[in-house]
């Protein structure tokens, strides 16, 4: 069984609320941005970055599928909506590719 022995600090941003799913870190700014920790794996737990991501919030929570939801001015239910793609089964040059997952905005929408 894991047990923790140090507090190691996380760079990038300040974080005022934290959210965990099954695989992703989630953190609110004081100023309401939401950003996503990514390269967080077993052998790397810190991770690698943060990316903001479009909207700002009040407060928020994710499920343990991953699905983002939150608490907007002046107090509207959000979901966050996204998308997953999966990569081609065709023979693709490289330079062809689509864009990357993680290069695509996602949207909010309000309940």
């Amino acid at each position: 069984m894991p047990v923790g022995t140090n507090w190691e600090h996380v760079p990038g941003l300040q974080a005022c609320q934290l959210a965990l799913s099954a695989r992703t870190v989630w953190a609110r700014c004081p100023n309401g941005d939401l950003a996503r920790r990514y390269g967080v794996t077993d052998k790397n737990p810190a991770g690698d970055y943060w990316k903001k991501i479009p909207g700002n919030v009040t407060c928020f929570t994710v499920t343990s599928s991953d699905e983002l939801w939150a608490v907007g001015p002046p107090g509207y239910l959000l979901q966050r909506l996204t998308r997953t793609f999966s990569p081609s089964h065709s023979a693709q040059s490289s330079h062809a590719a689509g864009p990357h997952p993680e290069d695509l905005e996602d949207e909010w929408e309000v309940i």
